[in-house]
């Protein structure tokens, strides 16, 4: 069977640049090279270390679209105008319009050009213009596939084709549901949850406990302080300003913050929202570490080093990684009740907390509660690492193949 993958254009897989979506085409295409069910063709924009990273791969090819410099100086100048002079909140939303404009009609073309059994497009609704070009939609009619990780606000004049998509694959029943609200009347029967993964070889593993000790002494961590940890993008919606809000109402001794990540993955933009959280913390700066972007081959030895995960969303958060990774690594969790959270993280395994006006409060008392009942921590460490232990690349390798092989 072949078939093709269309990833988002943004960043590059191999996840040479981090980010989850990308994350877990690389546990996709890993766990092929094992099981072998297909030949895929993987759609990314160029990069170096990617196409690098690609070379070992025998049952996948990859075709990166390289944007011209013609390209990358226009996204550039937008990037300046709307950031610097009309001062948009989220200007990370223009950063790369040109280069995925260039990169849709280069894999446009490529689809047209060649013929596959599958075609699955990763994300972003943008990706569907790639079959309204050279009627691609005609061509892989029953054929083409939505895997869907974030909520959809614009269907780009592709809606038709939207709704004639054989199946959406929807991260948790949460994304499936905003998809049939917002298309209006997709069957709920071409829907199917397809959960997201983690290496749970690595993550929890003796290996990560070794390599965390020497991590903590990189980042002047004591090997008997305790380590609250929190891992994602800093965009507000992650919720870390609220984070820091309420590390400063816990007064337990020995007690230290990491936050491990960057504003936009690796591209080492720094934002206002990342400045203000820095003034923030410069009270406690002796009980706070900001880690910049890591690489998420390093990421099990951060968790390594933690006693208690928060993931404090403050959206309707589809199904971050960071809950399961934070599962699999044995770390009770302290998350919010958030669009998919909660069927990711049971109740025994984490405290899910209401996103109202009182969630500070409630993040400080539950991180002391934690922290301060170690019983507590064991078992909800225990049913992390249980429902993790289901959520493996094995799995989710079966449960891709399966349901796009009907």
């Amino acid at each position: 069977m072949e078939v093709a993958i269309v990833t988002s254009g943004y960043q590059p897989v191999p996840a040479a640049l981090g980010g989850g979506v990308e994350a877990l085409m690389d546990h996709l295409v890993d766990r092929n090279e094992v099981y072998g069910a297909a030949h895929l063709t993987v759609f990314s924009t160029h990069h170096e270390k990617s196409a690098k990273m690609a070379e070992r791969f025998q049952k996948t090819s990859f075709i990166f679209i390289k944007p011209p410099t013609i390209v990358r100086l226009c996204d550039r100048l937008i990037y300046f105008i709307v950031k610097k002079i009309l001062k948009k909140e989220k200007h990370m939303s223009y950063r790369y319009i040109v280069q995925r404009l260039h990169y849709i009609a280069k894999v446009s073309k490529y689809l047209h050009q060649n013929d596959y059994d599958k075609v699955i497009l990763e994300n972003h609704a943008t990706l569907f213009l790639t079959l309204k070009k050279y009627h691609n939609a005609q061509k892989y009619a029953g054929r083409y596939y939505y895997h869907l990780h974030n909520k959809v606000t614009n269907d780009y004049g592709c809606k038709a084709i939207m709704l004639s998509c054989r199946k959406v694959l929807g991260v948790s029943h949460y994304m499936n549901r905003t998809i049939q609200e917002f298309l209006g009347d997709f069957p709920s029967d071409r829907c199917e949850v397809l959960r997201n993964c983690v290496d749970t070889s690595r993550f929890g593993s003796t290996k990560c406990r070794q390599d965390a000790l020497t991590l903590r002494g990189s980042f002047g961590i004591a090997p008997d302080q305790r380590v609250v940890l929190f891992t994602g993008r800093l965009n507000k919606e992650k919720g870390i300003k609220e984070l820091l809000l309420a590390f400063q109402k816990v007064h337990e001794p020995k007690t230290t913050l990491v936050i491990a990540g960057g504003y936009f993955y690796a591209s080492g933009m720094v934002s206002d929202y990342e400045k203000e959280l820095q003034k923030i913390a410069e009270p406690m700066k002796e009980r706070i570490v900001f880690t910049g972007f890591i690489d998420h081959q390093d990421m099990p030895a951060v968790y390594g080093m933690a006693d208690v995960a928060a993931i404090p969303s403050m959206w309707e958060d589809p199904a971050p990684l960071t809950v399961v990774e934070s599962m699999a690594s044995g770390l009770p969790l302290i998350t919010t009740r958030s669009g998919g959270i909660p069927e990711y993280a049971g109740t025994d395994a984490a405290i899910l907390l209401e996103r109202d006006d009182q969630i500070v409060d409630r993040l400080a008392d539950a991180l002391t509660h934690v922290l301060t009942h170690e019983t507590l921590r064991h078992q909800m460490a225990e049913a992390g690492r249980k429902i993790a232990k289901r959520l493996n690349t094995n799995q989710y390798y079966i449960d891709f193949m399966t349901a796009i092989s009907d």
